[in-house]
């Protein structure tokens, strides 16, 4: 059996290498360029190392908050994007408001969303102290 390399191992290297690439000496452009492919693998490689876990958590406590199953949806083909798009009518509609009993959850879901994001794409920024998520 031939041995592969794993798929992080190889985007770590590929980052590494492209962000050592250039010195002071280099064109801006392409020193911006090479950063930005660099910036993109790295949050590839972040995002391989979460797997689809994440994705899924959301989806079962969107499809819980709208009290849909999970049959019901897998079979008409919709994904996140498309219960966000329902809630955002829901919350038009006023069923998320404040004084709503499903306020609560929602904002929870939605704070879980925006952290793991940040985790995936800029998780310095969570290292630095400079968020806060309130329940």
């Amino acid at each position: 059996m031939r041995i592969r390399p794993k798929i992080l191992d190889i985007l770590e290297l590929a980052s590494e290498i492209l962000r050592n690439e250039f010195n002071e000496d280099s064109y801006d452009k392409k020193r911006y360029e090479t950063l930005m492919i660099a910036n993109a693998i790295t949050i590839a490689a972040r995002q391989l190392e979460f797997g689809n876990a994440p994705e899924h958590a959301e989806a079962e406590a969107l499809l819980s908050l709208l009290n849909f199953s999970r049959t019901k949806m897998s079979s008409s083909g919709n994904d996140n994007s498309n219960l966000f798009s329902i809630i955002c009518k829901d919350i038009r509609r006023g069923k998320f408001d404040k004084s709503g009993a499903k306020h609560t959850a929602l904002r929870r879901i939605l704070c879980d969303s925006a952290y793991q994001l940040v985790r995936e794409y800029n998780p310095k920024y969570l290292k630095d102290g400079m968020v806060e998520l309130s329940s």
